[in-house]
């Protein structure tokens, strides 16, 4: 029971910080990348 819950508790941490790292990403010019490396998408500014 206890490395269930020991489980879902990192797996839990785990997506705050994927979270907030994408939160945090401010693109600043025409063809910075958003998101992470492996689903990269374009910004063209507005």
């Amino acid at each position: 029971m206890f490395a269930r819950s020991a489980r879902l508790a990192l797996l839990a941490m785990a997506a705050c910080v994927v979270l907030s790292g994408c939160a945090s990403a401010r693109p600043d010019g025409p063809g910075d990348c958003v998101g992470p490396a492996d689903f990269c998408v374009p910004f063209f500014g507005s």
